[in-house]
Order: structure tokens, then sequence, then C-alpha cells
């Protein structure tokens, strides 16, 4: 049975009595960063120097060969609550980006994770250096603190990252109780054949957006459809209310995402970095109680809200969606026509041609 997670001022001062010095907690917080990434991000790695010159890099997905690159940089900022981090910040990030250039490879992301619980006036103070070093840099800039932290950690598949850092939330009760039910995990429906999706709305958003693979997108609409249609069937009523929390926390997921993409869209709306980002947050939505999802599911959950013309992929994904409906009302007029004029006989209407028929019948 697992506890409730402290807040994260508590949660994360284990860091400092599990340890025997500021350096000893500082290295076991970016081993733990480094570890909660990997839940995502099966790739990724780390670095090391003996020499501290690590290239700005706690850790990394991505090709330091020369391609593109995912950095997360780890401080363990207990307190943020003056302007006393600011500098170390630009610091760092000023170091990942020379390292970048010097050896050759693109950062394309670079996410600072803290602890901390920022003051009002240190987050506005990030978001506006964030927001000028990116259009400076070109680089996506991200901050996770430990609010964030521990959001991620309530999520099913970040249960052995948990264990093995806060080992004091898993604790069973020392009082003998009624051992609740584990929800299962629910499977991954697939199909052979997925082209009954082609004309699917959130296929033609891709489209509009410029994928042109769409097999994963498939996919994973067909799961988590499937999924939907087996509860609705059962009538899990418990099972379907926790699917649509997870799908309003895609929805949330999407939104945040689109606000901030959409300011720097190109003139014919494209944001390329807008879908892997949305993909990437719906898979860490962590589970509703009775019902435990895998990625693919809550991936599928952002393609269904496309379908239902919540989302899309480019900023005017409205447009797009309205003409996939007209064209839809049109096609369904042309198709009702098409089988009027194949039952009327030239010449004729509906009604003459029924009466000609009775009266050949009273003819025999």
């Amino acid at each position: 049975m697992t506890a409730q997670l402290p807040e994260p001022p508590q949660l994360f001062a284990r860091f400092d009595s599990d340890n025997n010095s500021d350096g000893a907690a500082r290295d076991r917080f970016e081993q733990f960063v480094s570890d909660l990434v990997s839940v995502q991000w099966l790739d990724a790695s780390t670095v090391a120097a003996s020499n501290h010159t690590d290239w700005g890099i706690d850790t990394f997905v991505g090709n330091l060969g020369g391609g593109d690159v995912r950095i997360w940089q780890s401080k363990y900022f207990r307190e943020w609550q003056n302007p006393g981090p600011q500098g170390k910040v630009r610091e760092s990030f000023a170091s990942a980006q020379g390292k970048a250039l010097e050896h050759g490879y693109r950062i394309v992301e670079w996410t600072l994770v803290v602890p901390a619980i920022l003051h009002p006036a240190q987050m506005k103070w990030f978001h506006g250096w964030s927001s000028r070093t990116q259009r400076k840099t070109g680089v996506r800039i991200v901050l996770w603190t430990g609010d964030k932290l521990r959001q991620r950690l309530m999520s099913a598949e970040a249960l052995d990252v948990r264990r093995e850092y806060f080992p004091h939330t898993l604790d069973a009760p020392t009082t003998v109780a009624p051992v609740a039910p584990v929800a299962p995990v629910a499977p991954v429906a697939m199909a052979d054949d997925y082209s009954m999706f082609e004309d699917a709305l959130f296929v033609r958003q891709m489209h509009a957006a410029g994928y042109t693979e769409t097999g994963a997108a498939r996919g994973m609409f067909f799961a988590t459809d499937a999924l939907r249609r087996d509860l609705q069937a059962k009538r899990s009523t418990d099972a379907l209310r926790a699917l649509r929390t997870v799908q309003l926390g895609v929805q949330g997921a999407w939104e945040t995402r689109f606000n901030e993409h959409a300011p720097t869209a190109d003139s014919e709306g494209l944001m390329p970095k807008l879908y892997g980002a949305v993909l990437a947050d719906a898979a860490t939505v962590p589970d509703a109680p009775g019902l435990v999802l895998q990625h693919a599911h809550k991936q599928g959950a952002a393609h269904i809200l496309v379908e239902e013309q919540k989302a899309g992929w480019v900023k005017h994904w409205r447009d797009v969606a309205t003409g996939y409906g007209e064209a839809r009302e049109n096609s369904i007029t042309d198709a009702d026509a098409g089988i009027e004029a194949s039952v009327a006989p030239a010449g004729g209407d509906i009604a003459e041609t029924e009466h000609v028929v009775v009266e050949t019948g009273e003819a025999r």
C-alpha cells in the first residue's frame, strides 16, 4: 500500500536527511532526476568526467555526435525565494549551449529541474528569461519544479523510482486493514489493419501539420477507443469515470502546450514541436483510481480529443475541423442523392415506380 506523498518541501528534504553532506544530497538528487526521466525516455543517459567538465549535461536524450539533444539540468535548490539562483541558471544554460556549439550537436530542449517551489517574483523572472533566451537561441526551455516532480512520482510507471528514493511512502500500515483490489493494467487492443481511419479527422489534422506517417497514431486511437467501448459495454462506471479523468488531464496538457507554441507558429500555422511535446506530456498524466492505463492509451486520448474537435496540431485547427465537417456533410448528401437517383426510374418518380409494381403483381 502507498501513503500519500508529502508536499515538495517535506518530500525532498529526504535527500538531506538520507545523506551526510550537501554534495551527497545533490548527487543523489541528480540520480533521482535521471531515473525519473528514464521512466518516459528509455534511452535517457548520463555523462561524467573526472575533471567535472561534463559539458553542462546531467541527463540527456539524443546524439552528442552531431544530432538533436534534449538536456535535463538538475539544480538542488530547496528554496527559491530570492534572486540568488538566477546567476547559476544562466551560467548552466550558457555552458550547455557553448559546449553544443563547440562539439557540433544541437540542443532542442533544455529542462531545468529543481525541488523548490518558486516565489511568484522568481517564476516571473524565469518566464521572462526563458522567453528571451528561447527567441535568441531557438532552444525550448522548460522548468520542472517540486510540484511537477511530485506529480510524476504519482504515476504507476514511476512506482519503482518512488520505491527507490521514497520508500517511506510505500510502507504498509501498522494496523491490519482489508486489502483493496489492485486495478489491473488495461491491455492495449490492436488491429492488423488501420485503413478504416484513412478519412478520420485526427489523421487529417496530422496531415495538416505536415505528418505523413500516421500508423502509430491510428494504433493509439484504436487502443483507447476500444478500451472506452469495452468499458461502456460492461457498464464499468468507475473505470469510465477514471478514463474521463485521464482524458481531461491530456486535454489540459494539450492546452498548455498549444498556448505555449501558438505565438511561434509560422505563416502557415505550423508548430513543428507541438505534437511531440503533447504526446510526451500525455504519457505522464497520472492514472485515476481504479484504472491503470498504458502510455498508448494516454497518447491515444490526445488523438480522440482531436477527433472530437477539441484539439488540433496547427494554429488554425478549428478551420481544419470545420472544413472536414462540411466535406463529410457534402459527401453524405451526394451519397443520398445517388441512392435516390438509382431508385427513381428515368422520367418518373418513386411513387410511380411503386404503382407499376403493384399493378404488375395484380396482373399476375
